[in-house]
């Protein structure tokens, strides 16, 4: 992951927090969500490391809370420039 925040342009799709592509395959990385300013894959979700899922998916982005998603992406930050 790079220190860089990919901002979105006018017209351009806003990229995944966790795997950085703003266009990829459904099929491979899932739907994209956006919700709360987050935006995630649905499979980048689920196989993001110590990333909990809550009981109700209605909460958050299916289940996923904004504040874990971003304590998720800081630690694999964190893991690459270590």
């Amino acid at each position: 992951m790079s220190d860089r925040k990919e901002k979105p342009l006018e017209g351009r799709e806003q990229a995944c927090l966790l795997c950085q592509r703003s266009e990829a395959d459904p099929d491979i990385c899932g739907e994209k969500l956006q919700k709360h300013g987050i935006c995630a894959h649905v499979f980048c979700l689920y196989f993001a490391s110590l990333l909990d899922q809550q009981e109700n998916e209605r909460v958050g982005l299916q289940g996923f809370l904004p504040r874990d998603i971003l304590h998720a992406v800081k630690r694999a930050a964190q893991k690459v420039r270590a």
